[in-house]
């Protein structure tokens, strides 16, 4: 069922991209869920630096000629305040990050979130398209000591985050 749905996708992805070279215009964007999950709250104090990783997992091949994955790390306080965000572009099987440092006199409550999406070569654009589906990571939120670099702590579970996709 799994390998159903993984080839289901891939065709929807390449049918896209053959279409929208067909047209000579930008990329469509595909509607799917792109993976987009939140941690806990965890502590951070001076000192230390939280750390969002990514590592893009190798999906079978090149669906589109390259395709790679646009990352986009956002970390929150307590309140749902933005404390800061980042966008990277990851090859299938290579990590990205991006770090938050505690420079609060007090610790400071945070959480992370990690939403990864497919990215396709604009047709004679320079910018790239996103498009949701088709790319998964591993995300992982780390606490570490920001001078020795030792590791306090390792979050690995998520909770996935609904997005609402504009038509």
């Amino acid at each position: 069922m799994k390998k159903l749905l993984v080839a289901g996708c891939a065709l929807l992805v390449v049918c896209a991209a053959f279409l929208t070279v067909r047209a000579g215009a930008q990329p469509a964007i595909i509607v799917a869920n792109p993976q987009y999950v939140t941690f806990g709250m965890v502590g951070l104090a001076t000192g230390q630096t939280a750390r969002l990783n990514a590592l893009a997992l190798t999906v079978g091949g090149p669906l589109i000629a390259n395709a790679s994955c646009q990352v986009t790390f956002d970390f929150y306080d307590a309140t749902g305040k933005s404390l800061g965000t980042s966008t990277a572009t990851v090859a299938q099987g290579a990590a990205v990050h991006a770090d938050l440092v505690g420079t609060s006199t007090a610790r400071a409550e945070i959480r992370g979130t990690v939403r990864a999406a497919l990215v396709t070569p604009s047709a004679g654009v320079t910018p790239v398209t996103p498009v949701s589906g088709g790319c998964s990571v591993v995300p992982t939120l780390e606490i570490f000591d920001t001078l020795t670099g030792q590791t306090t702590v390792v979050l690995q579970q998520t909770t996935a985050l609904s997005v609402v996709t504009p038509l």
